[in-house]
């Protein structure tokens, strides 16, 4: 292998560290880890020109062997920069026998000429002012081996330096733009969220103020029976309505306290809670279970909120031209109770049934498309699974799966 060939060889393993780290950070958007895997790099490159460098003294080990420290200063790496000038000082001395005061010297210069540019902002006068002096001292110095290929090896490999060095260059402001994009992503993706817990806490806070409404407008003051009825459900459905407000107040973040509930009674309270819009819709409501209690490790008022939004969902769906009956079943499983909400409403097609669950999806006019969606957040927050089936003019089976207790 010529010496030119193992000049542009050791380039190239020199410029794969580097690619490497364009192609990481394009994957990631952590500025902090971004600067370690950086350093890392430069390390990398630098143990690649000793590793593959001849160890005697010819051109490419006078100047290969400052390519990651120009990387370093161009990245304003100052500690880093400290290291690799020991390295490099401690190279020409012990493998090509250059003074070390002569090294220390040069490096100072180069160190000084690095806090000058690094204050300006000015990396390509860095750049050139490096490779003018570095270009004069190596000529100095080639000039007592009386050998004219030396020269034409410094040219050649001046030239392939500043090559490779604008290429590195490039690949590092590329870098910093995915960075910056990155970031950009980031904070678009965050006020994405602050939108979605916003949406969802409009739409969570519309069914109990519903019931609420629904309640106020049948209370007679003349009938105190009905108040001391009403009242209690009222209250209950305002507490719901703190407690969802309160969980969406922590940027949107669901949290799950489970306690051991008699699933029926939950069941009864729905079916209570939604009397009067079953009675305005005409609907029937029927609970088929069993067994008479049924006890599950669950949060109540979230999985009552599930039904609440599967039931209301149904009423929605209700084909006007003929009664709407919802039934609610309860079967225990080996590891779970699977509780199915079947209607007879109008259906789902295939298309949105495949959609139903997706952030924002919806085909109501006036919908969020976000209560399936939290629903679903719901159960699973449960270590549950949710099922949609349905048929276009016969209705729609939602499942529920919620793990029995151990």
């Amino acid at each position: 292998m010529s010496i030119f060939e193992s000049l542009i060889m050791n380039l190239i393993f020199l410029l794969f560290p580097f690619l490497f780290y364009a192609i990481y950070i394009g994957y990631k958007n952590n500025v902090k880890e971004a600067k370690v895997i950086l350093d890392i790099t430069i390390f990398s490159s630098m143990f690649l020109i000793l590793r593959y460098t001849p160890s005697k003294k010819t051109v490419a080990s006078l100047i290969l062997i400052n390519f990651p420290l120009l990387i370093a200063f161009m990245k304003k790496r100052t500690i880093v920069s400290l290291v690799l000038t020991t390295i490099i000082i401690y190279h020409y001395h012990k493998v090509l026998g250059i003074s070390v005061i002569y090294e220390i010297l040069e490096y100072s210069l180069y160190f000084v000429i690095y806090l000058i540019s690094k204050k300006k902002e000015n990396t390509s006068l860095l750049l050139n002012i490096f490779i003018s002096i570095k270009s004069f001292l190596t000529a100095i110095y080639l000039s007592t081996t009386k050998d004219p290929f030396n020269f034409i090896q410094l040219l050649f490999t001046l030239l392939l330096l500043i090559v490779t060095m604008t290429s590195i260059i490039i690949l590092l402001k590329e870098g910093e733009k995915i960075l910056e994009r990155n970031k950009m992503l980031k904070e678009l993706e965050k006020e994405k969220n602050l939108k979605l817990a916003l949406f969802k806490l409009t739409h969570e806070i519309k069914n109990p103020i519903a019931v609420c409404k629904g309640y106020l407008e049948m209370i007679d003051i003349n009938k105190k029976n009905k108040i001391k009825k009403y009242l209690p459900i009222i209250k209950d459905e305002i507490n719901r309505t703190l407690l969802i407000i309160n969980d969406f107040s922590d940027y949107g973040k669901l949290k799950i306290e489970k306690e051991e509930v008699d699933l029926i009674i939950l069941l009864e309270d729905v079916k209570d809670k939604l009397s009067p819009l079953l009675l305005e819709n005409n609907t029937k409501l029927i609970i088929k279970v069993k067994e008479e209690e049924i006890y599950i490790e669950l949060d109540y008022e979230r999985i009552k909120q599930v039904l609440i939004n599967m039931i209301k969902n149904s009423l929605e769906a209700k084909d006007p031209k003929r009664d709407l009956i919802i039934t609610i079943s309860v079967e225990k499983l080996k590891k779970y109770y699977k509780i199915k909400i079947e209607d007879t409403g109008q259906g789902i097609t295939k298309d949105n049934l495949a959609k139903i669950t997706q952030i924002f999806y919806t085909t109501k006019e006036n919908g969020t498309g976000l209560g399936v969606a939290l629903s679903k957040e719901i159960i699973e927050g449960h270590q549950g699974l949710l099922k949609y089936q349905s048929k276009v003019g016969k209705g729609t089976k939602v499942t529920i799966l919620l793990p029995r207790k151990n």
